[in-house]
């Protein structure tokens, strides 16, 4: 617990620097931990290449050349006056040296040669079905039902960008080169990890939980792009895409991405959110006689079930008793039967 408490603070720590608002207590930390080990330094490169991807990929600059002027100089660029910096420093601008030499292979690649013409790859699965895609670079990717992935057909690892509108689980293979995925106004770009993201537009919300590597989630706000958090292991943020709330907590990352096995794990979940799940996996339209019956939580496994199977527990959980008519249910009390006049 100790060691997850000091990560957390050095992944916090890191952010600071990157945006500029780190104390000098919090930089002399900094620079101890990235003394530790060379794990530490290749954790603090790692990370802001991926912050500074994430920034990048919003934007072409107009000038290469000051581009670079720029990134260097942010990378570089002393926090603290020459007066009190001390030799530790030389740390920082070592690992600083060591991400720009990465990052000049990605801009320049991006920015200098010419790209062949892309050919893309549009894969839309009905609510039900599921699919497991294998991209040009080696990641998989598991796409969920009612869902949408665009990506490039020769996409050759270089610029790995794909779009999502539903929900998919990403094992990305770990290459210099940022994979991106942009779903709306928020994009998740990552090196190398294994992470959901759940994002049907038609439900406002975009959720992005991870379960190995770090994440950096991006929105953009009036156009310019903005850091909202920053994820490692078992951690999963939620945002509100029409009012910009978002939620972020520590949980099980495995449970949340268990659907790729046909299986379920809710905790204290609104039965309204549970049915959305549920409509997407099992291809049927779940409907609540009264609005009010979708706001009762539940906590529910639900593993390998058929749609009869899992429908029978959470009656059981909740009280509450379903009809189904066709592809349509109706979840209604328990002494009631529900059903529609309407096609």
């Amino acid at each position: 617990m100790e060691t997850d408490l000091m990560e957390d603070n050095s992944y916090r720590l890191i952010v600071e620097y990157f945006e500029k608002t780190i104390s000098d207590d919090g930089l002399t930390q900094l620079q101890e931990w990235i003394e530790e080990s060379p794990e530490n330094l290749a954790q603090f490169s790692e990370t802001i290449q991926i912050l500074e991807a994430s920034k990048a990929y919003f934007k072409q600059p107009e000038h290469t050349e000051s581009s670079w002027a720029k990134i260097n100089a942010h990378i570089t660029q002393p926090q603290i006056s020459a007066k009190k910096q001390t030799p530790k420093f030389n740390w920082i601008a070592y690992a600083a040296a060591c991400l720009l030499i990465c990052a000049t292979g990605w801009f320049g690649y991006r920015y200098f040669n010419q790209s062949p013409v892309l050919v893309y790859e549009e894969i839309s699965n009905a609510d039900g079905k599921h699919s497991k895609i294998k991209l040009p670079d080696g990641s998989i990717v598991y796409l969920g039902g009612g869902s949408k992935f665009k990506y490039a057909k020769n996409f050759d690892g270089e610029k790995r960008d794909v779009t999502l509108d539903g929900e998919a689980f990403f094992d990305v293979v770990h290459k210099a080169k940022p994979f991106v995925v942009k779903s709306g106004d928020i994009t998740t770009v990552v090196l190398g990890t294994s992470f959901n993201v759940r994002a049907y537009l038609a439900e406002h919300k975009v959720a992005v939980t991870v379960q190995s590597g770090k994440v950096g989630v991006m929105a953009s706000v009036h156009g310019k792009p903005q850091l909202v958090k920053y994820l490692v292991k078992d951690e999963e943020i939620s945002i509100n895409t029409q009012n910009g709330i978002y939620t972020f907590n520590n949980t099980d990352a495995s449970a949340v991405s268990a659907w790729i096995n046909n299986e379920f794990v809710f905790y204290n979940t609104t039965y309204r959110e549970i049915a959305a799940s549920l409509e997407h996996h099992y291809g049927v339209k779940i409907r609540f006689t009264e609005q009010d019956l979708g706001n009762v939580r539940l906590t529910a496994k639900l593993r390998g079930m058929t749609l009869v199977d899992a429908m029978e527990t959470l009656s059981a959980l909740s009280g509450l008793g379903y009809t189904q008519k066709g592809d349509q249910l109706f979840i209604s009390n328990n002494n009631q039967k529900g059903g529609s006049i309407m096609k």
